[in-house]
């Protein structure tokens, strides 16, 4: 009996310590937005690859159109690293997001995550988007 309670509490701190799926590590964010894409400073978000940073959420909000058919992804500014500092887009953007504090980098074409070297294990926090039926108006939340 107590060789069994003792397995069990042994897989339970396995779990509490290394199975965690939270990808984000904590990251704070905040709320998110509905953006009138038919606004003249939302003009870099009419093309494919076209993004650029919304003062929402935590850090701010980190949105690029990833297709014509108006997909886009958004994420959380705040570094994983340092909640406190705002990633910024590389020089020349190639789609690449890096924290000028811990030089950490991240992938913003596809899920936030950090790129090998990085100073966290943990992505960007990414907010779900949503075109309206209008065409003109994304929700990210």
């Amino acid at each position: 009996m107590k060789r069994h309670l003792f397995i069990i509490a042994i897989v339970l701190l396995l779990c509490a310590t290394g199975c965690r799926k939270d990808r984000t590590c904590g990251v704070p964010y905040g709320d998110g937005a509905i953006i009138d894409l038919s606004m003249p400073e939302m003009t870099p978000l009419g093309t494919v690859g076209g993004n650029l940073t919304i003062n929402r959420g935590h850090k701010g909000i980190f949105v690029i159109r990833t297709s014509f058919y108006g997909d886009f992804l958004a994420f959380e500014c705040a570094c994983p690293f340092d909640n406190d500092i705002a990633v910024e887009p590389t020089e020349g953007f190639t789609g690449l997001l890096q924290c000028p504090k811990c030089k950490s980098i991240f992938n913003a074409n596809s899920s936030g995550e950090p790129l090998e070297g990085s100073q966290t294990p943990c992505s960007l926090y990414q907010y779900s988007t949503l075109m309206d039926n209008d065409g003109y108006h994304l929700h990210i939340y």
